[in-house]
């Protein structure tokens, strides 16, 4: 079935496609947006720009009649060698590279998959990287917490202190939707009540058997923060834990610090009865509570069909997680927490 894309890029398309970039820039839109909405590069943009100049509009049409022309071997070397250095490469650039440097376009989109292979480039799923993730950093916070586990290594080990990585979810209705299998050519809809209501959840991981408890809360802040910390001093009476989580404003604000003062008040830091470690900023992957999240809202979207009420949404996330041991290979990944025998 054919897209929408699918249309514009097609060869016989593409003079149409020309004048409409230069006519779109004439017109002031932004280069960018002419990008996006032709699928084409600012290169693509501005060389026929250039030509309309110097040409006129009828040097946009193209130069063949009904075919394509064909690489010689010294233009596919150089289209190979073009390739070799880049990290990843669309179709739509490559087209663009060799029209504008050899006045060829292929009807088919196989030749040009084939030179990308041939360029030792393969098809992946782009990924987003966050821009201010410091790697050095994250190194040296891996390496504070292992310091700081190290100096408890023994009652860890007996029990006397639990240690916990510790995140947030806000559950949304749109968390449950996914993909289903529907009828061609209609629209698929999910029945679903109360859409715009949200849930916050508070959850931690025994990083040593990787037991999994949450608990839902109205908002992530510091009040909850506190109760949340508060619930797990109950249910783990006389032990000290420690808490690894990331650097929310609210994990370090004034109530937040108030409480643990009064919990370790008069006593020597190696002593507290609850200590906070930070993950490195920007490195959510360092968590694994994150991967929890993930798979709850995985289960949400798979039985989709069983909750059509936000209420029967929070029912279904929370049976799934709560208190659920999950298998991560070794507790902690990069903690190497000591596993029980």
């Amino acid at each position: 079935m054919s897209t929408l894309e699918d249309i514009i890029d097609s060869p016989e398309n593409l003079e149409v496609k020309r004048a409409l970039a230069v006519k779109m820039f004439i017109f002031d839109f932004k280069t960018e947006d002419i990008c996006t909405l032709l699928n084409v590069s600012d290169a693509f943009v501005s060389k026929w720009k250039i030509i309309y100049e110097n040409e006129g509009a009828s040097a946009l049409k193209l130069n063949y009649q009904g075919g394509t022309g064909f690489l010689t071997e010294q233009q596919r070397i150089q289209i190979l060698l073009h390739l070799k250095d880049k990290p990843h490469y669309s179709v739509e650039e490559l087209r663009d590279y060799i029209e504008a440097q050899f006045g060829i376009v292929y009807q088919s989109k196989q030749s040009y998959y084939d030179l990308l292979k041939a360029g030792g480039l393969s098809w992946h799923q782009t990924q987003a990287v966050n821009p201010k993730r410091d790697k050095a950093q994250v190194l040296r916070a891996r390496e504070e917490i292992k310091t700081k586990l190290a100096e408890h290594q023994a009652d860890i080990v007996s029990g006397e202190v639990i240690v916990f990585a510790e995140d947030e979810c806000h559950l949304l209705a749109g968390d449950t939707i996914g993909h289903v299998w529907g009828r061609c050519n209609e629209r698929t809809e999910v029945p679903i009540q109360n859409s715009k209501q949200r849930q916050t959840y508070y959850g931690v991981m025994n990083l040593r058997n990787q037991e999994f408890i949450v608990i839902p809360y109205a908002r992530g802040n510091g009040e909850c923060t506190v109760s949340f910390m508060k619930e797990l001093q109950t249910l783990y009476p006389d032990k000290k834990l420690i808490m690894i989580w990331d650097r929310a404003s609210y994990h370090k604000c004034k109530k937040v610090r108030a409480y643990l003062s009064q919990a370790n008040q008069g006593l020597e830091e190696k002593d507290w009865n609850v200590t906070c470690l930070q993950f490195a900023p920007n490195a959510p992957d360092q968590n694994p509570v994150e991967d929890v999240w993930l798979q709850g809202k995985n289960f949400l979207r798979r039985h989709f069909y069983e909750n059509k009420t936000f209420n029967k949404v929070k029912s279904s996330f929370l049976n799934f997680l709560n208190k659920r041991v999950f298998n991560f290979g070794k507790a902690g990944w990069y903690l190497e927490i000591p596993q029980p025998v």
